[in-house]
Formats: C-alpha cells, sequence, structure tokens
C-alpha cells in the first residue's frame, strides 16, 4: 500500500522557471485529498521541487537542512 497526497490540475507554468506550480487538493470540508492506494495501481512517481522564497539563507547546508 502507498499513501498519496493528490493536487489540482495543472495551470499556466511559473514565468521564472517554466515549471509547473502545484496546489493541494482539498475536499468539501477543506481537509487535503489523500488516499491509500494498492502500489499495482501507480503507474510512475513524481519528482518535486521546492519553492523557496527570492532569498534564502546563506546559512543553509547540504548537511543542516
Amino acid at each position: 500500500l502507498a499513501y498519496v497526497e493528490w493536487f489540482t490540475p495543472f495551470h499556466t507554468p511559473g514565468p521564472d522557471h517554466g515549471l509547473h506550480l502545484l496546489k493541494y487538493a482539498y475536499d468539501r470540508h477543506r481537509e487535503r485529498l489523500v488516499s491509500v492506494v494498492p502500489v499495482v495501481n501507480i503507474r510512475q512517481s513524481v519528482h518535486l521541487f521546492p519553492c523557496f522564497p527570492a532569498e534564502t539563507s546563506k546559512q543553509w547546508t547540504t548537511s543542516n537542512v
């Protein structure tokens, strides 16, 4: 079994990077849509990139973030 978080459909890509921005999907109670599905039902994985602010801390390194 796999835990899946659902997102809304794609819209216009971001102007700075050309990547599509994702937003969580919510139900009518404003709770995020999630499911537990059999792994055999998964067709492919997805790689998501974080959306960082314009300026990030110079103290961040691969070992402390």
